[in-house]
């Protein structure tokens, strides 16, 4: 649990940070309101991206039966790559698309990964089911 404490306390340090420094270079006129903004939603889509990424490498421990493994293996992938580009996406609508088309696309992307990763989940593990059933009634 401290492997993955430490990385994430350091994260969270560095977006607080990053926000201090924009709010302060806001406040000196170096950048506009719009452009802090815009610098902070890039930060934190690329934060995603980042912890999407690494989802599908850090499974856990096995708790169930190879079936069960490789359905939650597949559904991590799916979920880290579904995620990891929705995020990049979000990242780029924020960086160039203008403000009010960033507002919403980049929650209709994040939103459309986010489900496609539970719809894959539930067929994946329904589909994990079904198999494991049919094969106890042999």
């Amino acid at each position: 649990m401290i492997s993955r404490l430490v990385p994430a306390i350091a994260l969270a340090a560095f977006i607080v940070a990053a926000a201090l420094a924009l709010r302060h270079a806001e406040g000196a006129g170096w950048i506009g309101d719009e452009g802090a903004r815009r610098a902070m939603q890039v930060l934190i889509g690329l934060m995603l991206a980042g912890y999407a990424n690494m989802m599908p490498k850090q499974p856990g421990r096995p708790r169930g039966s190879p079936r069960a493994e490789a359905a939650a293996q597949a559904a991590l992938r799916v979920g880290g790559w579904s995620m990891t580009l929705a995020a990049l996406a979000y990242a780029g609508l924020w960086a160039f698309a203008p403000l009010n088309i960033a507002n919403i696309a980049s929650i209709v992307v994040v939103g459309g990964a986010t489900a496609l990763t539970l719809g894959y989940s539930v067929w994946a593990f329904m589909s994990c089911r079904r198999a494991g059933g049919a094969s106890t009634g042999h």
